[in-house]
């Protein structure tokens, strides 16, 4: 089903996108490998009124049914249509610039597609400040969440190419959130790859970048763009 027929002026969030991240937020962002996940779409198109809660379902289940629901719609949730320029905004060089560009395209996204990926990139925002215990990094986050959001053609070797620049478009909403959606001011950021999670779950993963949270998340005052 389309986005546009899962949401509403009064409510601009799809139900199970808003029901999952409640329920990550509230019991899960401390979960090591979040986003390596499980799916309980099924039972939420049966009984949209489900408590999550209630099903015991483990966080990393929930996680998994916020990524399938963006792998099932029919179309992408970043339009391809803007893959090309958000491709030329992320080889610019000058960060400054290159930050402007990519808060251009994203305020040309439809409104519906704005707030909904306002609302993920917020959400990935808070859950990557937990990466020592979740392992979540922007880093990592980004490489579970650009396919399922930009849905590439993997087929296409041209598009291979590239693969690594459309991830880190994905990482640089995250870090940069607030001043994307929220007229917050650039995050000083490094340019480190974070490692793949350790083989030791003693061992812990060092941040990609110190976070300032936005206010907390409150889907049902957020106005369609």
């Amino acid at each position: 089903m389309p986005l546009q027929d899962l949401v509403t002026a009064e409510k601009p969030v799809p139900l199970l996108v808003e029901k999952c991240v409640e329920f990550i937020e509230d019991t899960g962002l401390c979960t090591e490998g979040l986003y390596h996940v499980n799916n309980i779409q099924k039972p939420f198109d049966q009984d949209h009124n489900i408590n999550l809660l209630s099903m015991e379902v483990t966080v990393n289940a929930v996680a998994g049914a916020l990524k399938a629901f963006f792998a099932d719609l029919p179309d992408p949730l970043i339009p391809y249509s803007f893959h090309p320029e958000l491709l030329e905004a992320a080889k610019i060089l000058d960060k400054t610039e290159h930050l402007h560009a990519l808060k251009e395209i994203v305020m040309k996204f439809h409104p519906v597609n704005y707030d909904v990926f306002r609302y993920v990139i917020t959400h990935l925002n808070r859950v990557s400040p937990q990466n020592k215990i979740n392992l979540m990094t922007a880093d990592n986050l980004s490489i579970c969440f650009w396919p399922t959001l930009m849905r590439p053609d993997f087929e296409n070797r041209e598009f291979l190419s590239t693969t690594k620049i459309h991830q880190s478009v994905v990482e640089t909403f995250i870090q940069q959130c607030q001043f994307f959606f929220y007229s917050g001011e650039i995050v000083e950021t490094t340019n480190i790859v974070a490692p793949p999670p350790p083989s030791n779950p003693g061992q812990l993963v060092e941040p990609v970048v110190p976070l300032q949270l936005p206010p907390p998340l409150q889907p049902q005052l957020i106005q369609p763009q």
